[in-house]
């Protein structure tokens, strides 16, 4: 394990990181020696936190029919899903394409279950037919298509059935969310359903989004339970009940975590069922963010400081759009670290902001850092969750690498860099505006040379050596 530092920027859900002679370090190596062999912008993910997340989680719920389905939405790198996979768990998959890097990352198709708001008969089609646990129907109209899919294959699809309980608790509510069939239609649902020659119906299901307070997981469970009980008395099994994800990420100002409530929630499935007589469902948690989030870290470089009249600017080479696309969407705040400054005071205050020509591109305001210099490094904290996914390719700039570090210090990619090639491919295949296809290479390689073999620099090292007079 590595040492938590004491150091004032750290904080305890970052026990991979540290500080040593004024530079920031991840599982013992210096950050900016990440950025020497991977360069900026660039994300760096740490497996043993992914392990340690996904192992706090199902310790929460002591419950031998527990299943945990990583939101693979969050972050389906290939990489983090081995993990997942290895850690014991399986997928929620929100598209076809999500069903397929499942079974990439060598999951079995009864491990995940296929879960969103629209799915076309062919994506339907695809996921019975390789045998996916079960397939969410989110409507009325949706439990229809599917029941087409099943006539056309000729047989029963396994389904959930998603219901939205129009809850409300102590400021959190279901009732302004798309998600799921509305209560008083869902019994309708489970009738068309019982009666559908091409339809199995397995189980329920339930998204909340950002869940903040999770009495609305004890209550959901009650609804379920109702149902279950309904659809016992019209000789239907239950099998698997899912409560979904939106538990908040491990930071220091989090409404709750998982311990808080596990034990109250498995308390109340095993007593509700022994009331009612039914048999033990299987419970599905999908956690996602939580798993993540704060596995990783972006690393930005300082480009350029700029002095308004009553702000002080540091430009990076990062971008909302392309790397923590969540400041833009969900006014998202994230912490920034200064890496190689990281034994400074903050003395100043500053707006963070991104390379790309939009003013609305502004990472962080009014942060309070040491005195930033060109070159300078900052790591933006807990994005490992819905940021890669989410980054776009706007002003045409390639989205960044993804670097995981091991425990024992080392690195590789689990994702590399974009190429032009790939961001331009679906316009030039269907525009063919290139009849030579090497006339892109060409293009790209005509002033491609090293500049750090070039001209005998390697600005990472200026960084590390930089005496800082203001500092």
């Amino acid at each position: 394990m590595a040492k938590i530092s004491t150091n004032s920027y750290l904080k305890p859900g970052w026990n991979y990181l540290s500080a040593k002679n004024g530079e920031l370090m991840v599982e013992g190596v210096p950050v900016i020696d990440i950025v020497k062999k991977y360069g900026t912008p660039a994300y760096v993910t740490v497996d043993r936190k992914i392990r340690e997340n996904f192992r706090n989680f199902a310790a929460a719920f002591p419950y031998h029919k527990l299943r945990v389905q990583y939101a693979s939405k969050c972050n389906s790198n290939l990489e983090i899903l081995n993990i997942v996979r290895e850690e014991g768990g399986e997928i929620d998959a929100s598209s076809v394409g999500e069903i397929i890097l499942a079974l990439l990352a060598d999951f079995e198709p009864h491990q995940i279950t296929f879960t969103n708001l629209y799915k076309s008969e062919q994506d339907i089609h695809f996921a019975a037919q390789v045998g996916v646990h079960a397939i969410t129907a989110d409507s009325l109209e949706e439990l229809r298509r599917i029941e087409k899919v099943g006539e056309k294959i000729n047989r029963k699809v396994d389904i959930f059935i998603r219901l939205n309980p129009l809850l409300t608790i102590d400021g959190y509510t279901s009732t302004k969310q798309q998600y799921g069939i509305p209560l008083p239609f869902v019994q309708e649902a489970i009738d068309y359903a019982i009666q559908s020659e091409y339809l199995n119906i397995i189980g329920f299901h339930f998204h909340g989004g950002y869940v903040t307070k999770y009495q609305v997981y004890l209550e959901v469970l009650k609804i379920m339970l109702d149902l279950m009980v309904y659809c016992d008395k019209r000789g239907v099994e239950i099998k698997t009940l899912d409560l979904g994800g939106g538990y908040p990420i491990d930071t220091e100002d989090k409404e709750y975590a998982p311990e808080d409530f596990g034990g109250k929630l498995i308390d109340l499935l095993r007593k509700l069922v022994k009331k009612h007589d039914l048999v033990l469902p299987y419970l599905i948690l999908e956690p996602g963010k939580y798993i993540v989030a704060n596995s990783t870290f972006g690393v930005v470089k300082v480009i350029s400081k700029k002095q308004l009249t009553q702000q002080e600017m540091v430009i990076t080479d990062g971008s909302t759009y392309g790397f923590v696309p969540d400041v833009l969407i969900l006014k998202a705040f994230y912490n920034i670290l200064p890496v190689n400054l990281i034994d400074k005071q903050p003395t100043n205050t500053y707006n963070i902001c991104g390379c790309t020509c939009d003013c609305i591109d502004v990472i962080g305001q009014n942060r309070k850092l040491p005195y930033l210099q060109e070159d300078d490094l900052l790591a933006i904290m807990d994005c490992g969750a819905y940021s890669t996914v989410m980054a776009s390719n706007f002003n045409t700039l390639k989205r960044a690498p993804i670097v995981m570090v091991y425990e024992d210090g080392a690195s590789k990619l689990i994702r590399r860099r974009d190429r032009y090639s790939e961001m331009f491919a679906p316009e030039m295949d269907v525009l063919k505006a290139y009849g030579d296809p090497d006339e892109l290479k060409k293009y790209y390689n005509l002033f491609r040379v090293n500049l750090d073999r070039l001209w005998g620099t390697n600005q990472p090292n200026q960084i590390s050596k930089k005496n800082n007079p203001k500092a």
